[in-house]
This record gives structure tokens, sequence and C-alpha cells, in this order.
């Protein structure tokens, strides 16, 4: 049941924090079980255009987007198709890269938990510059993990990227198809997509906007083609009508995608909890693991499935509180600071308004 009361509470959050923080747009939804009990759309799609966000509006969503390659890459594993403990060489024969192990085999579970031992974000430069997945795997080839494989994290988008050469083997699709057919599709997300030419052909388009100081504010960006290269990491287009039906999905409130596919990519795979990233300093925060995809996030508060993203002036938040079936997903477009903070603030304001809602009623 909607409560009213709350979400006028939770609003008043928003529009101040917006506010404070100059924020020029974005878009968010809640489900709490199997409902959606609050959603909204503030400010507008660009500074020089001035038309307000809808719920049809298109946003770039950044490393959210890796985890529907988690849940792609659990559905396959569901159905036989890869294992993941299955060397990448399997798939990817011009793959020479080594792992840091005494049987020195990059498996398919290190690259989709950041744990292959290389060093962070490793030739994630070449990502920004566009280039194809076979320089990618050329220039991986030429590198030696500086960690032990399977045990240490370090985040990476390059190498996570390899995962669509697996569905691609394992599929005999496409990256973007097999995302479209195994996830898209069935749970008709209708507007989104993994590829820059479908985001060119959209009419409803958020721009993203980056700060340029105080004077000029947060300022309109052009789209760039980057992270298209390596779409499973960060290359995924969405806006809030489809994202609703992704956060229902995830909290086990939808029979379109097989909810194995979920306990494989929300099951833990390495330990980040040393990883100085702002989701390591929520309030009552205890520990935190990678899984496929998807961060897994302990608390005092709560049990989280979480993941953020941040590509061409667009930041995007998802999470999902398994202890209360509450979710949160929301689409800024720009990198306003209140992006790293909206979800624990959210949960935070949850859980103080019914602590104080149960207590008035055991008076």
């Amino acid at each position: 049941q909607i409560d009213t009361t709350f979400n006028r509470l939770f609003e008043a959050h928003l529009v101040n924090k917006l506010g404070i923080n100059e924020c020029p747009g974005m878009a968010i939804a809640i489900i709490k079980d199997d409902e959606v009990i609050y959603e909204t759309q503030f400010g507008t799609k660009g500074r020089y255009d001035n038309q307000a966000i809808d719920s049809s509006s298109v946003f770039r969503i950044g490393s959210v987007s890796k985890g529907f390659a988690g849940v792609l890459t659990g559905l396959l594993v569901s159905q036989g198709k890869i294992d993941l403990n299955d060397p990448l060489s399997t798939y990817i024969p011009e793959l020479t890269l080594k792992a840091k192990s005494k049987d020195h085999i990059l498996r398919v579970k290190h690259i989709m938990s950041h744990s292959s031992g290389l060093s962070e974000h490793s030739f994630s430069n070449l990502v920004d510059d566009n280039q194809s997945m076979a320089t990618l795997i050329k220039q991986l080839n030429k590198l030696t993990p500086r960690d032990s494989t399977g045990k240490s994290y370090a985040y990476q988008n390059a190498a996570f990227g390899l995962i669509e050469r697996v569905i691609q083997a394992a599929t005999g699709m496409s990256y973007a198809q097999a995302l479209e057919h195994f996830i898209f599709q069935p749970l008709q997300m209708r507007h989104s997509s993994a590829t820059f030419e479908e985001l060119s052909l959209e009419q409803n388009v958020c721009h993203g906007h980056k700060y340029c100081g105080r004077r000029a504010g947060f300022v309109q960006i052009p789209f760039r083609p980057h992270y298209y290269n390596v779409a499973s990491a960060g290359g995924v287009n969405s806006n809030l009508s489809d994202m609703k039906k992704w956060l229902h999905a995830i909290m086990g409130h939808s029979k379109a995608v097989d909810a194995r596919a979920f306990d494989i990519a929300f099951t833990p795979q390495v330990n980040t909890s040393n990883d100085d990233k702002y989701f390591n300093h929520w309030p009552g925060f205890v520990q935190c693991h990678y899984g496929l995809g998807w961060r897994i996030i302990k608390t005092t508060f709560g049990d989280y499935v979480y993941h953020g993203g941040l590509v061409n002036g667009f930041r995007s938040e998802i999470a999902y509180d398994r202890s209360k079936n509450l979710g949160i997903v929301v689409m800024f477009n720009s990198t306003c600071a209140y992006s790293n903070y909206i979800v624990p603030e959210f949960y935070e304001l949850w859980h103080a308004y019914h602590q104080t809602a149960a207590a008035t009623e055991n008076i």
C-alpha cells in the first residue's frame, strides 16, 4: 500500500537535494514488494532544449549495464551453455592472458567479478578511445596479473567486456542481440538497447551534463560512442519505464527471466570490503562482495544488491534491499554529487520513518 505521507517526505528531500546540487534532471522509481510505490521525473532533458524529462526519456546507464551482463551470464549458466569455471580461452582462443594462480587459467568467473588479478581499470583508456574488442584483446595479452587471480579485486571495464565474446561463442548471437533476445524482449523493455546507433535513433533522449565550475554550472555535452565497444561494461541505454521492469525482475517479481539467473548473478565471488569507494561508506556498513556484475552489500540496516554507473555525463544507481524487498532505480543526466548519496539516503530515510511510525504505534 502506498504511504503518501512518506512519499511527500521523500519528495521534499529530493527537491531540496536536487536544488543544492544543481542537478539538471533525473528519473526515479521505488518498488516495495511487487508494487511501484513512487515514481517521478524532475528537470529537463538538456540545458539547451528545456524539454521536460518523462518516463520514456532515454538515458545512458553506464556501469549499471554490468548487471544485465551478470544476469545474462547467469541465465546461460543455468541453461548449461556456459560454466563459470570454464577457461576464457575455450571461447576466445586468441586470448593468451594467464591467471596468477597455480593453474594459470583465467576463467569466466574471474572477469565477471573483477578478480582477474589485473591492476584496476587496465586499458580503460582504450575503452574511452572507442578501440575495438580485437584491439583490447591484443593489448590484454601483453599484461601479467599483479595480484592473485580469484582472490584479489580490482575493477575492470576492458577485461569485463570479454564476456561479450564468451556469450557470442555460446549463443551464436552478438552481445546486443543476446541481450535483446534473453532479457529485453521477455521483459518487454522496448526502449532499451546496447548500441550507439540505437541511441542515435531515439527521439526522446536525455543529454549528459558535466560540471564546469561555479559560474557555468552543469553544461550539456555531446554524445560519444565510447563504452559501446564494451556494451556489457557500460553501453546500455534505457528509460524509467523499462528500468522499472528490470528492477521488478531482479527483485524476483517476474517469471519472464529464470529466477536461477538472478541467484547465480547475486552469489558473492570476491570480497571488496577494502575498496575505498563511496558505497563502502554507507551508514552501518558491514561488508561488501562482488558477484557477477553486481555488488552485494551488507549493512546493519539491510542487505543490498547494488550497482552504480557513470558515463558520458550520466549517472545511474540501482539497489534492492533483499531484507525488506524494497528497490530503487535512479537515472541522472548529469554527474551531480547527489547521485553518490541518493541510495543510502533513501534507505536511511525509509528506516527512520518506519522506525518512528512503529514507535508511535506502541505508545
